[in-house]
């Protein structure tokens, strides 16, 4: 966890992310994810730098988020969130608390 805030978790379940920017709209499987960004599978090009509107289903809500992306990684990137409501960032932290719950069973199961 070199580097990080926080320790990203895995998503257990396909979980897409859509993104919005200024020429591009696409989804992408999520890979892991934190409370200061995330990062999806993905065969697109994307320069980091590069600023999205980004939304993610969580349960029956979605957390909606700006983004910039600050990593590449063979079949992906990484991006940090900038900004978001506090609704959304309440969901947002209950689906990373789901999502370290899952990985907590996964690795005691």
């Amino acid at each position: 966890m070199q580097g990080r805030r926080a320790n990203r978790v895995r998503a257990t379940a396909l979980t897409e992310v859509g993104f919005i920017g200024v020429e591009q709209k696409f989804t992408a499987p999520l890979l892991d994810f934190s409370p200061f960004g995330l990062a999806v599978k993905t065969t697109r090009e994307i320069k980091n730098g590069t600023i999205f509107r980004l939304g993610a289903k969580v349960g029956a809500d979605y957390f909606r988020a700006s983004a910039i992306t600050r990593r590449q990684f063979p079949g992906g990137f990484a991006v940090e969130f900038l900004s978001m409501g506090a609704i959304d960032r309440e969901t947002m932290r209950r689906f990373y608390l789901r999502l370290q719950i899952a990985a907590r069973e996964a690795n005691t199961g």
